[in-house]
């Protein structure tokens, strides 16, 4: 999935568009940022052009990566959705969860510079119906909108991927599908769909593949986690079905205090094969392992000046 720099001409990506319901990149591109009414094109962070978003899992994390050395011998393995991942920080070096933030103000970081979570800043609200604006084409070709369906109204009938159909600000007054912001994982789209969690789930090998894990967090304590699994419960949050049922177990993936205002932070996606979680080796976040070299960037980025 190539964004061109000037935000123009992206239509979808050959494989992606037409083909749903399919898995999204785990790992890389998940979609290209238009040229939106915020800014007019997308974004320059650190001279690099800002056209790249990834879906929700973070690659990992090690005492090597900058301003993390209070992991020690700790580690946070790939496949973890970047809010989440914040937060085994925090609960590791003790330290809130602001404090190990990954992502700069906007919900993006590192080289190639590529957002996760929020984009806030790339979206304003429609004048004539509250509805926040485009930001994004993804892979699939349908459109990515900021959080809201009406003025401060978060959306209640997104699916599994993260997409719903409606009317946009953009589609003259055609009912369209389309994915919207949402402020738990998977941040922007778990699949290309329309799909059910069940479809989602099946999508991906990588879900129910009999490697949850136990994380222990600073806000949540301890949680089940499906590693490099996407689909997440529209009310329970969680990617692990409870035994013997079709429902994903409650697990919190949002800051506690987040409201429709708040915007708590996340991460990176995968490759549609799938792919397993991993320790961190020291692999670029666009790659299948764990990503020490990405995060060093954004703190380099971030003693640079580093955000907007």
């Amino acid at each position: 999935i190539t964004c061109p720099e000037d935000g123009v001409g992206y239509s979808g990506t050959d494989g992606y568009v037409g083909v749903g319901p399919v898995a999204a990149p785990l790992r890389g591109s998940v979609g290209c940022v238009d040229a939106n009414p915020v800014t007019g094109a997308p974004l320059t962070v650190n001279a690099q052009v800002a056209s790249i978003i990834y879906g929700p899992m973070e690659a990992g994390f090690n005492s090597d990566v900058p301003g993390m050395t209070c992991l020690g011998n700790e580690i946070v393995v790939g496949g973890i959705d970047t809010l989440t991942a914040e937060n085994i920080v925090a609960k590791i070096c003790g330290v809130s969860a602001a404090e190990t933030s990954v992502l700069d103000s906007c919900g993006g970081h590192a080289r190639p510079y590529h957002y996760h979570e929020r984009m806030d800043c790339l979206y304003t609200a429609d004048p004539t119906t509250g509805h926040s604006t485009r930001i994004a084409t993804m892979a699939d070709g349908n459109g990515l909108y900021g959080k809201y369906i009406a003025e401060n109204t978060l959306p209640s009938d997104l699916d599994a991927c993260g997409g719903r159909t409606g009317v946009t600000p953009d589609s003259n007054g055609q009912e369209v599908y389309y994915y919207m912001v949402q402020e738990r994982a998977p941040f922007t789209v778990g699949c290309f769909g329309p799909a059910t969690l069940d479809q989602c789930r099946e999508l991906y090998s990588t879900c129910g593949d009999d490697d949850v894990i136990t994380v222990s967090t600073l806000d949540y304590g301890d949680l089940e986690y499906d590693p490099d699994c996407p689909c997440y419960d529209p009310v329970t949050h969680s990617n692990v079905l409870a035994p013997g049922t079709s429902t994903p177990n409650a697990s919190p993936s949002a800051s506690p205090t987040a409201s429709d205002d708040a915007s708590p932070t996340a991460s990176p996606a995968a490759s549609p094969a799938g792919t397993s979680a991993g320790t961190p080796t020291g692999t670029s976040e666009s790659g299948q392992g764990g990503a020490v070299g990405d995060e060093a960037d954004l703190k380099e980025e971030d003693s640079e000046g580093g955000s907007e």
